[in-house]
């Protein structure tokens, strides 16, 4: 046919767009089949839509990778607990039914190693909307296939989101991003002036505002805009020495 084209230019690839709904953050209870422990927590999405992370009552920060999601499930859909005491404690408030405010996120490397992260919502719209948008960032085309600095960009969100109560990245989530070489971790972090286990610099890092104590486990995360650009530089040194394509 003269007019037909091929399934590539009918294909629309959206751009990653998260809604403000999900970066601002919603309250949920995360629940488990293995404990009759019901968690409080706030659920929120980063801007650029690569974890989906909760922090509980005592300010401990958890995160989900959106390219390891599979499906997301609400209501009749959504995995329900068996124990009738765990039901009861989710029970709490009955504003609208129960099956109607839950979700299930389904996620693993594959289709066969799966695992389930169990919420229940205060309202059935919130729990809709929190499903579409989960899954429709799992399945973005464009976040499926990123580039190389979309992974520094992920790698640097990453870092970002699991800080220390002062606002601090551990060295310890370095190397495990890059657990390949530790040596050459090392070396990339005296390359870039940061603190690293293996030479004790805690009294320049003090002078210029990278760690604090005499310990130099963790480097300063509060930039201004300047700074952050500098820091980001700083971490692409990192990045450099051994490969985004081995995070």
């Amino acid at each position: 046919m003269a007019g037909a084209q091929p399934g590539v230019h009918a294909l629309q690839l959206k751009p990653v767009c998260v809604s403000d709904s999900l970066k601002k953050g919603t309250k949920f209870v995360k629940w488990d089949d293995d404990s009759a422990i019901v968690t409080p927590i706030i659920l929120r999405t980063d801007p650029q839509g690569f974890f989906f992370y909760w922090t509980d009552q005592n300010k401990e920060t958890e995160l989900l990778d959106l390219s390891l999601v599979k499906d997301a499930r609400c209501g009749k859909h959504a995995k329900a607990p068996k124990d009738p005491k765990l039901r009861e404690l989710l029970d709490v408030g009955n504003i609208g039914r129960l099956e109607h405010r839950m979700i299930t996120v389904v996620y693993g490397p594959d289709l066969v190693n799966i695992s389930h992260l169990n919420l229940v919502a205060f309202q059935e719209e919130v729990a809709k909307e929190w499903t579409n948008e989960v899954f429709s960032l799992a399945t973005n085309l464009l976040a499926q296939n990123m580039s190389r600095d979309a992974f520094l960009e992920k790698a640097y969100t990453k870092l970002k989101l699991q800080v220390t109560p002062e606002g601090r990245i551990p060295l310890k989530n370095i190397y495990r991003l890059f657990s390949a070489d530790r040596k050459r971790v090392e070396t990339a972090l005296e390359a870039c002036s940061l603190p690293s286990s293996r030479v004790d610099k805690a009294d320049d890092a003090a002078n210029t505002g990278e760690s604090c104590g005499k310990a130099p486990k963790h480097f300063n995360l509060h930039f201004n805009k300047q700074n952050k650009m500098i820091a980001l530089a700083c971490y692409s040194s990192i990045v450099r020495c051994f490969g985004v394509g081995k995070m």
